[in-house]
């Protein structure tokens, strides 16, 4: 089972990775994932992820320590809907017009849930942060 973990964790890593380039694709959401799926792997390779200057900067601060400032939060708000609101004033589509706005204040209203404390108090379910060592052996 922990092979299993291993190759859907190194997916849904490689996936968030290459949705950085990729504008509208959503990255956090598959490191995340790959968090959950690491940790439940093994204890080096969630030590890796922690101990990754990217991950720890992006993910560990920003996400599971809830340090990512209202203008981080604001700009990602603005670029989200700057990508939803080119289907919305492109298509004809009624249905599309009315659930992208409701996506919108969908991803705004959870995401300043989550960074008020209203969600997940004692963080992400399936993940944990760990302590910072120096003398972890990879």
């Amino acid at each position: 089972m922990k092979i299993i973990y291993i190759l859907l964790g190194a997916i849904t890593f490689a996936i968030g990775t290459i949705a950085i380039w990729i504008p509208g694709l959503p990255t956090t959401i598959f490191y995340i994932i790959t968090a959950i799926l690491w940790s439940k792997s093994s204890a080096r390779l969630e030590n890796w992820l922690h101990q990754n200057k990217y991950y720890a900067k992006y993910m560990d601060e920003a996400v599971f320590g809830r340090k990512l400032p209202f203008k981080g939060r604001i700009a990602i708000y603005l670029v989200t809907a700057a990508m939803m609101a080119i289907p919305f004033f492109t298509s004809d589509m009624l249905w599309l017009k009315f659930v992208l706005p409701l996506t919108s204040l969908a991803q705004i209203s959870a995401m300043e849930s989550y960074y008020r404390g209203y969600l997940w108090r004692d963080g992400i379910p399936g993940t944990k942060v760990p302590e910072k060592s120096e003398d972890v052996d990879l």
